[in-house]
């Protein structure tokens, strides 16, 4: 432990960033800046070719420090390829996971990264899963799986530490590094490793008494936003059937100077993490005999959204002498937040998918993608100062949709402001939970 321990103090020990993406190469950025030398690899050739010519790969990824990720390249203190340092002193499994059709957990890559380098893991080595899991999947399959690739014992003879992903994507002020970091080991000396390697690129950094503490942290944070947006969800259809606008009952509430926390309704609830990690925690409470029901039934309300608009859709074009068969509907914002570009689970792309189905002509106008992006991922692209449409839906809070001129637009009849960002205009304005607000 001391040898480990003195490179970490010294920066000499190698570091080696498994999965190149929102995560990972911020992440391994980060890392390089600290001091340390960092060899990223993905099995996408096009991401470590960027990489290696000191290029940011994601175009929607605005967090990195791209002119630190140039000048660490160029000092040759980042590598990146698709193969991986046989001999680097701490491995980092940064790579997605997915949810399988039945909402259970897939941590197939996790797993293979896992596999990977249990083929070259040493005595000595530190092993830490930056990957979003249940509560004792790292303990349960990540150890288990590094153990009979390499034939040591995690905690004896090599350190193993959780420490879940904590980005915003979009978000300047909380980057990376000044994101508070929670961290739990195998062992105590895990965790002291751990720490020790975290604060020195990491502002603060939060340590747990396990591993499976560290996984539920991550699980408790999204899921208390799921649930939150579940109910603020619910009561916003309440709103819309007694007249009250649920924007000015939440403002309302905020007053109160404790025990409130503002959330809002809208369309729906993406990205890649919210919509997904409350049927982790689900399935690992069927593991332990405990049933998540108030949870289950907020992501049960936060995947209605798209229908629930769509509803709307439908009864204000009834309201407003509008053939939805005839009509053309133009969806503004297909990002799954307000200015990023991030597709991730987007609820915007849901309610799309629902429109063309039914043989509703449907466009998308989003600024954060060109006109061929769009044609790309199979959207018709919309030029609102140029064409024509009858109805607008809003389904993201990208800045600029606050402040855009819809009377440019000709021949517009209302609105469906799918994130409640609009104020009254000259068509009608039918907002999530608005009651009257049109």
């Amino acid at each position: 432990m001391e040898n480990l321990r003195e490179k970490i103090i010294k920066k000499t020990a190698t570091v080696n960033v498994f999965g190149l993406g929102y995560v990972g190469i911020p992440l391994a950025v980060e890392i390089a800046k600290s001091g340390f030398r960092v060899h990223g690899t993905d099995r996408n050739d096009w991401k470590t070719s960027a990489l290696s010519d000191g290029r940011n790969p994601l175009s929607d990824l605005k967090e990195i420090d791209a002119d630190a990720l140039k000048r660490m390249v160029d000092e040759k203190r980042m590598t990146f390829s698709n193969k991986h340092n046989d001999n680097s002193d701490i491995k980092m499994i940064s790579v997605q996971t997915p949810m399988f059709p039945d909402r259970r957990p897939n941590l197939t890559a996790a797993k293979g990264i896992a596999k990977i380098i249990g083929q070259d893991l040493q005595e000595g080595n530190l092993v830490i899963n930056e990957s979003t899991v249940a509560p004792g999947m790292t303990r349960k399959v990540i150890a288990n799986v590094l153990e009979e690739g390499s034939g040591l014992k995690a905690g004896e003879d090599f350190y193993l530490v959780a420490s879940p992903e904590r980005i915003d994507p979009g978000n300047t002020t909380f980057t990376i590094n000044k994101m508070p970091k929670v961290v739990g080991g195998m062992n105590k000396e895990s965790l002291e490793l751990g720490v020790a390697f975290y604060s020195n690129f990491i502002q603060k950094v939060v340590p747990v008494s396990s591993l499976e503490a560290a996984e539920a942290t991550k699980m408790l944070e999204n899921s208390y936003r799921a649930l939150n947006i579940g109910f603020i969800n619910e009561f916003a259809k309440y709103c819309d059937a007694a007249g009250i606008n649920v924007v000015e009952v939440i403002d309302a509430a905020s007053t109160k100077p404790v025990g409130f926390s503002k959330h809002y309704p809208g369309i729906g609830v993406g990205g890649s993490c919210i919509p997904k990690d409350p049927y982790y925690l689900i399935s690992s409470g069927e593991e332990v005999g405990v049933q998540f029901t108030t949870l289950w039934n907020a992501v049960v309300s936060n995947e209605s959204m798209p229908y629930y608009t769509f509803n709307l859709l439908k009864k204000a074009s009834k309201e407003n002498n509008v053939k939805l068969g005839n009509a053309k509907i133009v969806i503004f914002g297909v990002s799954y937040k307000g200015n990023v570009r991030d597709l991730r689970d987007s609820p915007a792309i849901i309610l799309h998918n629902m429109l063309k189905r039914e043989g509703i002509s449907t466009y998308v106008f989003d600024p954060f993608f060109s006109d061929e992006e769009l044609s790309d991922m199979n959207f018709t692209p919309f030029n609102p100062e140029r064409e024509s449409c009858d109805v607008v839906v809003i389904g993201c809070d990208h800045s600029q949709f606050t402040t855009f001129d819809y009377r440019k637009i000709s021949g517009l009849r209302f609105i469906v402001d799918g994130k409640n960002i609009l104020p009254k205009l000259h068509v009608p304005v039918i907002g999530i939970g608005a009651g009257n607000k049109s």
